[in-house]
């Protein structure tokens, strides 16, 4: 069996000075051990009592960190038999974004996401593959239905499905892409968004970030810093993310006391943001603009300066996914962040549950909170 290596009174001191909580220094102590191979699959880990004393640490902090590697699937227990490293079999599994022909296209919180995902598969020996459309000159259906016959012909086990959002005319072709795989045996894990849109529910397993509380937060701040009109600019698709999302800011504006006017609900593509668009926003006297996504909310800020306005005083203007360059914009931009490490390892824990028994879904969805984000698009805050 593997040992603990003590730690010195050096480094100690050096944790202690760390502003990382102490359950994390000994999660992460306990998971590079386990990464090195100084633990293999199937030994017996030290009990809680000699954990803490090894790590001059309090058992309810031992507790905290073990709790955490359970979640990640790299223990288990038995009752009487102390806790092991969790013995694995490489299960083949892949993060399918039928919306993708590159890895770029991803985006933010996608990429973030697979970056999760691949880290908690090489922790538990699992190979994830993702796969991505490809390019090629068929229609978007035969594009999907051929990267599923790839995922199936290569014996994957488990799919991550991210589900593209499309025209409602075409929304059935992630139904038809999921059928093909559970009918494989494949079991699959929603991300993001249901393959249908509200209010209906697959019977999939659903993971999804808390995104009409996001629609609410942003809303709510705005009003709050003395708006009254405020557009809201989401997807002309099918996605029950940017739903969720406009449904968030409707209840905003009814919990205000203020009234929901369609017009200035909106549904576009980013190539419809242009000039003209933005000039018909200001011509409705508006005083905010929340936008389904920070790209979105930069291409209308753009167009606003150029027309002699200043975001944040004349104009108040918000977005979703806190992408990096948020921050860094001429004025930084309020927007709603979202976790992808706590999304992914969720993830993972549902994906892991369905492969026990893939043909039978496990309905239910898994809300991830969101934070808000305040910075100078909704004008001087402390």
């Amino acid at each position: 069996m593997g040992r603990l290596s003590a730690t010195s009174s050096e480094d100690k001191g050096a944790a202690l000075e760390s502003r990382k909580p102490r359950h994390r220094e000994v999660f992460e102590t306990l998971l590079a051990e386990i990464a090195s191979g100084r633990f293999q699959p199937g030994d017996r880990l030290p009990t809680e009592a000699e954990l803490a004393k090894t790590f001059s640490a309090s058992r309810s902090t031992i507790a905290r960190a073990m709790r955490d590697l359970k979640g990640r699937g790299l223990l288990s227990r038995q009752r009487g038999g102390g806790t092991h490293i969790t013995r694995h079999d490489g299960k083949r599994i892949a993060l399918f974004t039928p919306y993708a022909q590159s890895v770029t296209e991803l985006g933010f919180i996608g990429g973030r996401i697979h970056a999760h995902l691949s880290e908690l598969a090489s922790h538990r020996a699992d190979h994830l593959r993702l796969q991505l459309i490809g390019r090629s000159e068929k229609d978007q259906l035969e594009q999907m239905l051929a990267a599923t016959r790839a995922l199936i012909e290569r014996g994957v086990a488990g799919v991550f499905y991210y589900p593209v959002e499309l025209p409602r005319e075409t929304s059935h072709y992630n139904r038809v892409v999921v059928d093909r795989l559970l009918a494989a045996g494949v079991a699959v894990v929603c991300v993001d968004r249901d393959i249908v849109s509200f209010p209906e529910r697959s019977s999939l397993p659903l993971i999804t970030y808390d995104n009409r509380r996001g629609g609410y937060l942003l809303t709510d701040h705005i009003i709050k810093r003395g708006c009254k009109r405020i557009a809201f600019i989401g997807s002309p698709y099918v996605s029950s993310a940017a739903s969720d999302r406009m449904r968030g800011y409707r209840d905003a504006l009814e919990d205000n006391g203020l009234p929901v006017e369609t017009s200035l609900i909106f549904g576009k593509n980013h190539e419809d943001l242009d000039a003209a668009f933005c000039r018909s926003l200001i011509d409705c006297k508006l005083d905010a603009i929340v936008c389904k996504m920070d790209y979105y909310a930069a291409l209308i800020g753009r167009h606003l300066v150029e027309m002699g306005l200043k975001i944040g005083r004349d104009v108040m203007l918000a977005g979703f996914d806190d992408e990096p360059f948020a921050s860094l914009l001429p004025v930084p931009l309020t927007t709603i962040h979202f976790p992808a490490e706590p999304f992914a390892q969720v993830c993972y824990e549902k994906l892991t549950a369905q492969l026990a028994n893939p043909s039978v879904p496990l309905p239910g969805q898994t809300l991830i909170d969101v934070e808000l984000v305040v910075r100078d698009s909704t004008g001087n805050h402390p």
